[in-house]
């Protein structure tokens, strides 16, 4: 009789290897830095925050406690005496809450975030480039990391307005050995009737005017990069004309009889839904598989508050204004952190340029920015399973529709979502 061969073990999918990400309080400000949640029970205070690296004479020596049991994590003031401010309200003392994921948390003179699971370091990245984020841009830069290690030749950058898509772009070229030469160009600010000539050039006496032969934008940055900035504003006509472009890196110059090869790396941002857009008609499909093959997503600026005063700090440097750290008043960065930011990054430089008008004396107050930005939003409310899946319902199942509604961003209604298996 044969014996028949032992029949091998299924292992199934691999996990990737690495540290799981941590509970952590996010320090916004003095410094940023991070600091693993201390254990439940303990009594947090001067101390504990001194023994960080964090000197806060403001914060009582027990200040507050966190909880950890059952899955949960809450927050509790033990009786301090300047008060403990979660989401820029002062909790009653001995009252535990329940405290979300991104909450802002004020003790003192000590400004953090809390993270239910910070990935990678407690140290704070260096800038992407010009992208400044020590800790809410770590998604983008693994993305980057991969993009340099692939190599595509077409990439898309999705995010909302003011969140640093050019920024990006710059150092998506950067990665691929492509920063030069670098030619951007506003889809939106080209007119149709000229959109082709512009792009891909045009021989003499292609049309009235054409006197002599043109290269385009394309072929003059042979061998670089062309970033196409709002290209869902694109019309459908002209969609078709990119097409060849994106495809086999060859342009039509207008009244030209053959093709022209080019090597360029293409880059593309929108702040729409293009794969909503697609689905409706107004998106060609194809281009939008071409480009969707590599992308970043930049995240809001609302869903990284623990970036908001290393970006201020930037922000005032690169418009001369002086913000040291003792000038800075911890309600006011405790604002900036509050904030909804519709237009992101363009919205907060022109918030401090404006409270800087107000304010000529250097560092940051809470009353000038007041007069920007009006007294702090009201807390928003807890997201549900019941009200994400009512509002993915009401608007066909768009997700970022559905985000809007809601009153949070379409990355925040994504991991809710995967969170709760919706």
């Amino acid at each position: 009789m044969t014996n028949a061969p032992t029949t091998a073990v299924h292992r199934g999918p691999e996990r990737p290897r690495g540290p799981a990400g941590r509970p952590a309080l996010v320090c916004v400000y003095p410094q940023a830095r991070a600091l693993p949640l201390p254990d439940s029970g303990l009594q947090v205070g001067r101390a504990w925050l001194a023994g960080a690296g964090l000197a806060d004479g403001e914060v009582s020596g027990a200040h507050l406690a966190f909880d950890r049991t059952g899955g949960r994590l809450r927050l509790e003031d033990v009786g301090s005496r300047n008060g403990t401010w979660l989401g820029g309200q002062r909790l009653s003392p001995n009252e535990p809450v329940d405290v979300p994921d991104g909450a802002v948390l004020r003790l003192g003179r000590t400004l953090f975030v809390i993270r239910h699971a910070l990935e990678g370091s407690l140290d704070p990245d260096p800038p992407l480039g010009a992208m400044v984020g020590p800790f809410g841009l770590r998604s983008v830069g693994r993305t980057l990391e991969g993009i340099a290690r692939q190599g595509p030749r077409t990439v898309l950058i999705e995010g909302e307005t003011g969140t640093g898509k050019e920024l990006c772009a710059r150092a998506v070229a950067q990665a691929l050995d492509r920063a030069e030469p670098y030619g951007p160009v506003n889809v939106a600010s080209v007119a149709s009737g000229v959109f082709e000539s512009q792009l891909f050039g045009h021989v003499a006496g292609a049309f009235s005017g054409a006197g002599e032969r043109a290269d385009g934008i394309v072929k003059s940055h042979d061998g670089g990069t062309v970033f196409l900035d709002e290209i869902g504003e694109l019309a459908l006509d002209l969609q078709a004309k990119l097409l060849r472009l994106v495809d086999n890196r060859e342009l039509m110059p207008v009244g030209a009889a053959r093709a022209t090869e080019v090597d360029v790396l293409l880059l593309a941002a929108t702040h729409r839904d293009l794969e909503a857009m697609s689905a409706a008609g107004t998106f060609r499909p194809d281009l939008y598989a071409r480009f969707a093959a590599a992308r970043v997503r930049l995240p809001a600026l609302r869903d990284r508050p623990e970036d908001v005063f290393a970006l201020a700090l930037h922000l005032a440097e690169l418009d001369g204004h002086a913000m040291p750290t003792d000038a800075v008043e911890v309600e006011a960065v405790e604002r900036l952190c509050l904030s909804p930011w519709p237009r992101n990054v363009r919205q907060l430089r022109a918030t401090l340029a404006a409270a800087a008008r107000e304010d000529a004396a250097p560092g940051l107050r809470l009353w000038s920015l007041e007069r920007q930005l009006g007294p702090a939003p009201a807390a928003t409310t807890t997201l549900t399973v019941a009200a994400v899946e009512a509002s993915l319902e009401a608007h066909g199942g768009n997700v970022t529709a559905a985000a809007s509604s809601l009153g949070i961003s379409r990355g925040k209604l994504l991991r809710f979502r995967k969170k709760h298996d919706i």
